[in-house]
């Protein structure tokens, strides 16, 4: 599997997550099982025909595990594009789902980034900020489609991720504001401030 075709399966998790309005966590598991699943069959070894079905089996089965309502496979398939729906069946589907139960041996307790995200938002004195955890999550949400994120732990990514948000959001709120983030430059320019590292609390947890 190339990186290009990967980033075609994480999109379309993307779109059929989107389409069915499922909570945050649902996106980050189905993408877990995803790259589980292709990593446990091997990347030269997974038919590339078959993207499509891993998608959406890998968004219904993170449904069942998330989602308070369980999914319905025939709803799911109709939310494909009509090329899209000539390689998936739903029998097709239950078959991969069998498959997958079994490469990844009924193990679906994995951690995410939403998790992690959350507790550092309230240890910086953040959680009841909105605006920067929803640019927090579409920065951890968008690293999910680059395979060179497969590298990170979800914390390190949550981490990095809650940066960016602060920094943003900081610098768009009043310069004259105690709370500073970003730190002035030699060069004129103003570099991303690392203070959440120096965070005792935040460093305990993430463990890096």
């Amino acid at each position: 599997m190339t990186e290009h075709l990967r980033s075609y399966g994480i999109q379309k998790i993307f779109d059929l997550h989107q389409k069915k309005d499922y909570k945050e966590e649902t996106l980050f598991i189905a993408a877990n099982i995803f790259d589980r699943y292709v990593n446990m069959v091997g990347v030269t070894n997974f038919n590339k025909m078959n993207i499509v079905q891993l998608s959406t089996i890998s968004v219904l089965m993170s449904a069942k595990l998330e989602q308070p309502i369980s999914p319905s496979f025939t709803r799911m398939i109709n939310l494909l594009s009509p090329e899209e729906k000539k390689n998936v069946t739903k029998q097709s589907l239950i078959d991969l789902e069998a498959d997958i139960l079994i490469k990844l041996g009924f193990d679906f307790n994995f951690p995410g980034p939403i998790q992690s995200l959350e507790r550092y938002q309230r240890l910086l004195d953040y959680q009841l900020n909105k605006t920067v955890y929803d640019m927090g999550f579409q920065i951890c949400k968008f690293s999910l489609n680059e395979a060179m994120f497969l590298n990170y732990r979800p914390s390190q990514i949550a981490a990095c991720s809650l940066l960016l948000s602060i920094n943003i959001f900081e610098e768009d709120q009043d310069h004259s504001s105690k709370r500073k983030f970003f730190k002035p430059a030699k060069n004129g320019k103003k570099e991303l401030n690392t203070i959440i590292w120096n965070n005792e609390e935040v460093t305990s947890v993430s463990g890096y």
